[in-house]
């Protein structure tokens, strides 16, 4: 039996990797005619340097700039909204060319979350929040080249209940 996948969990720590994984979030969103819900986590805990920044900038100066950072995370995510347009007339231009014409292709995208907390408690709640039936996300290039599952995303792993895609990163040469 295939899966019904109404709506998609796009996580995104807003890096090039992300951007590449968002094009395997939008093909499964039209396969499945889908809705997106977009989601970056600004972590919370302080490290001994954020501290020292915010003891250097004063408590309400680097409130500020975190609040600056939200801000700024949630206009690129918005931003990547035109990539989605790019996108969709990408993914019909293919289906017209392999003669598969499905109707309409379109996915929603109308859910932008930025939140602060963890990051893997926060995905995985909005997830349920939202009542996503897939969570896509990106990994990362380890030390030697290799692609890494990271913590976070062997955390996700770990602890849902519903599919994840851990897109690794694009060859150099296939962007």
């Amino acid at each position: 039996m295939v899966p019904v996948i109404k709506k998609i969990l796009f996580a995104t720590d807003l890096s090039e990797n992300s951007r590449y994984a968002f094009y395997y979030a939008a093909s499964l969103a039209t396969a499945h005619r889908a809705a997106i819900v977009m989601l970056h986590i600004m972590e919370t805990s302080l490290s001994s340097m954020e501290q020292q920044l915010a003891n250097l900038f004063g408590k309400e100066k680097w409130e500020l700039m975190q609040e600056g950072h939200k801000t700024t995370a949630r206009d690129i995510i918005i931003a990547k909204r035109k990539d989605y347009d790019i996108v969709r007339r990408a993914l019909a231009s293919f289906s017209d060319f392999t003669g598969e014409n499905n109707g309409n292709d379109a996915f929603e995208t109308n859910e932008i979350i930025v939140k602060e907390g963890n990051i893997v408690e926060e995905i995985l709640n909005a997830a349920a929040d939202t009542h996503c039936d897939m969570i896509v996300m990106g990994s990362h290039k380890a030390l030697l080249g290799r692609t890494s599952v990271g913590k976070v995303a062997k955390s996700i792993l770990q602890q849902t209940k519903i599919p994840v895609l851990i897109v690794p990163p694009p060859d150099s040469g296939s962007k």
